[in-house]
C-alpha cells in the first residue's frame, strides 16, 4: 500500500522521510517537479491508501485541489491534512467526500522539524465519531504518539491559537518590555532576571528574545482566523520593528 504527500515543501518532504523512515511506500507529489519523488505527470500510483495533504494553507483554492485530487487518486482509503488551514476547511471537504478526512496539525520547529515530529504527540481529529479500528491502528503505527480530538476545528484552531499565535503574542510583550527598557536606560537581560526563578518554580514567567517576528507561520496565520483583536500581533511587531531601525 501507498502514502502518498500531496505538496513537498517542508512539512511534506518532512512527512516523506519520516514515512519512508518507518518503512512505508511513499510517493511525493508537487508543481515543481523536481520535487517529486516516486511519481511523474503520465504515472499512476499503486495501491493508494493515505492521502497526506501538504498544500499551503492560505492557497484560495485549497478545497477544490485537495478535491480534485481525491478524485484522481482511485482507491483511497484516507485523506489526512496537514496544513496549517481557515477553520472549517477539512469539515467542507468532508462533505464533498465520501472518503474520511481528517486534520492533524504539525508541529516543530523547522531546523529540527523531523526530530521534532517524532518527539510530539501527533493530534488527529475527525468529525465523523465513527472512525474505523484499523484507520486508528494505521496512523498509531505511522506516528506511534497519537491523540485524537473531538472535531477537526478544534484542531485547526490550536494549531493557529496555541501554537503559532500564542507564541507571537509572548513576543510580542518581549517586544514591549525591550522598548520599555531602552526607554527608560536600563538592562532588560538584569530586569528579566527577576523572573527566573519563578519561571523555574510556576512555569508561568517565560522570557522571550525581542526580535521582530518573521517566518511563514506566526503573522500569515493571523489571517486565517477572523478576529480583528489579533491584529494588534501584527501592529506591535510593526511598531517595534520602526523601533528597531
Amino acid at each position: 500500500m501507498t502514502d502518498i504527500i500531496l505538496g513537498m515543501g517542508e512539512v511534506g518532504e518532512t512527512l516523506f522521510n519520516l514515512l519512508v523512515e518507518r518503512n512505508y511506500d511513499c510517493v511525493g507529489i508537487d508543481l515543481d517537479k523536481s520535487k517529486c519523488k516516486n511519481y511523474s505527470e503520465n504515472s499512476t500510483v499503486q495501491n493508494p491508501e493515505y492521502l497526506h495533504v501538504c498544500l499551503p494553507g492560505e492557497l484560495t483554492d485549497f478545497v477544490d485541489i485537495t478535491l480534485n485530487w481525491i478524485d484522481k487518486i482511485k482507491g483511497l482509503k484516507v485523506v489526512l491534512i496537514h496544513s496549517t488551514v481557515r477553520p472549517g476547511t477539512t469539515k467542507k471537504i468532508q462533505e464533498k467526500s465520501e472518503i474520511p478526512v481528517l486534520f492533524s496539525p504539525v508541529r516543530g520547529v523547522h531546523r529540527r522539524f523531523l526530530d521534532d515530529i517524532k518527539k510530539y504527540t501527533k493530534f488527529i481529529s475527525s468529525d465523523n465519531k465513527q472512525i474505523e479500528p484499523e484507520i486508528k491502528l494505521d496512523l498509531e503505527k505511522r506516528f506511534q504518539k497519537v491523540e485524537w480530538m473531538s472535531t477537526t476545528k478544534t484542531a485547526e484552531l490550536a494549531k493557529i491559537l496555541v501554537d503559532t499565535t500564542y507564541y507571537g503574542w509572548l513576543i510580542n510583550y518581549a517586544q514591549i518590555t525591550k522598548m520599555i527598557c531602552e526607554k527608560e536606560g536600563i538592562d532588560f537581560d538584569e530586569m528579566w532576571k527577576f523572573a527566573d526563578e519563578i519561571h523555574e518554580n510556576l512555569g508561568n514567567r517565560p522570557k522571550m528574545f525581542p526580535g521582530i517576528i518573521g517566518g511563514h507561520c506566526v503573522i500569515p496565520n493571523l489571517d486565517l482566523v477572523k478576529y480583528e483583536n489579533l491584529d494588534i500581533i501584527k501592529k506591535i511587531n510593526e511598531l517595534y520593528e520602526k523601533f528597531k531601525n
